[in-house]
């Protein structure tokens, strides 16, 4: 078994998110085959692909008070095995109804392994240790998206061996949900929540302020990225795996903004300055992204600028999320709150963005990036150092909740 909060445990929970985050993207390369094999509707194979995060989208919130109320490992267990279900049903399906039932099953799954794998994080982290390791944990969804959209794309236009992107995956879900066992439960003797405790973060106004920064993040990141490889395409007159590959050069400049993050406030950095920082950092690179007067190799560097500057911003965010939790004993559902709000942002994102696709619509885009910058920074500012308003309110946390 591992230490609660020691880096082994971090790297196996990061493990855990960069996995569920496959759950989404999996289908992106192979979308085209699943839509031809059950002859779907461009709308029906959109929602194949949208599923889990719809999922996350309406019952984060209950799924982070489960949290606090059976315990982080055992969430995490048992979104395992729904992702691992979910797999196998999506892999044998040959009807459009068996398809979106697996694909509601790994919805359950991705919910469940990101919100468990986070309040685990939090509760078993403090000070520096906390930043750093929260600053890791914002990186998981672009490490996961780079890595899935590589590992798939292989299958793409080769029958049906896209069932492979969801036969593979069960493959490593059955080896995850083994790995739990190397989880931390140790007892806490934290109290047991009640469905009511929910309303003791509904009602505290500091998660809705993490929240509303993290779903303008995250409409905005999702936004861009996902109509970036259409963008360029157009734009500039590309291959589509060309344009591709500036979308996967960008997920690292955005690793890269939430790795430093954790590091840099450790040194004495104040978060108000990080976030304005790269709040300026991510409104010069999406606005020149889009002026018409740029050429493409400056929209390669605006795209990779913008990207460092929201995962900066990003990973301060989640550097907030447990001080802003009314107790200890509510970070499940805190975290919850959160999650909820950045998978609106993720679902609303790629519509607003596509939806600007006409002659004059560079101005809506550059509006909607000023718009997104504004919402991300004004909510947080003023908040303090992250570690120091949790550790006042909680003290250390050394263990989870019962498991």
């Amino acid at each position: 078994m591992l230490s609660p909060g020691s880096w082994p445990c971090i790297i196996l929970l990061y493990i855990y998110g960069t996995v569920a985050t496959s759950l989404v993207t999996q289908s992106v390369p192979v979308i085209g085959d699943i839509a031809k094999y059950f002859d779907l509707s461009h709308a029906s194979a959109g929602w194949v692909i949208s599923i889990p995060s719809l999922i996350t989208a309406i019952a984060a919130v209950f799924g982070g008070w489960l949290v606090d109320r059976i315990g982080d490992k055992r969430v995490i267990f048992g979104g395992s095995v729904f992702a691992l279900v979910g797999n196998l049903v999506v892999f044998g399906s040959h009807d459009i109804g068996t398809l979106f039932f697996g694909r509601l099953l790994q919805g359950v799954g991705y919910l469940s392994l990101t919100v468990g794998a986070v309040t685990l994080i939090m509760r078993t982290t403090t000070g520096a240790r906390r930043s750093i390791a929260l600053g890791l944990w914002t990186s998981h969804t672009a490490v996961g998206i780079g890595l899935t959209l590589s590992i798939v794309a292989p299958l793409a236009q080769r029958g049906e061996l896209w069932r492979w992107a969801f036969g593979g995956h069960a493959i490593l879900m059955a080896a995850l949900a083994c790995a739990v066992i190397l989880l931390p439960a140790k007892q806490a003797n934290l109290q047991s929540r009640r469905l009511s405790d929910i309303w003791l973060v509904l009602r505290s106004p500091r998660p809705y302020r993490v929240a509303l920064a993290s779903g303008a993040s995250a409409f905005i990141q999702t936004g861009i990225m996902a109509a970036l490889t259409v963008y360029l395409s157009r734009r500039y007159g590309i291959p589509i795996p060309a344009a591709a590959a500036v979308g996967t050069l960008a997920e690292v400049f955005v690793a890269c903004g939430c790795l430093s993050v954790g590091h840099l406030l450790k040194a004495g950095v104040n978060g108000g300055r990080l976030a304005i920082v790269g709040g300026i950092v991510m409104l010069c690179g999406g606005v020149a992204l889009y002026l018409p007067m740029v050429g493409f190799i400056a929209a390669i560097v605006a795209v990779c600028v913008f990207s460092l500057g929201i995962g900066t911003v990003n990973g301060y965010i989640w550097t907030l999320v447990p001080s802003s939790s009314p107790s200890v004993g509510t970070l499940g559902a805190t975290s919850g709150v959160v999650a909820q709000a950045t998978y609106l942002g993720v679902l609303l994102g790629p519509p607003a963005i596509f939806a600007s696709f006409y002659d004059g619509g560079w101005m809506v885009r550059i509006g909607l990036v000023v718009i997104a910058v504004v919402l991300q920074l004004a909510p947080i500012l003023g908040w303090g150092r992250p570690e120091n308003l949790e550790d006042h309110r909680h003290g250390p946390v050394e263990a989870l909740g019962p498991n």
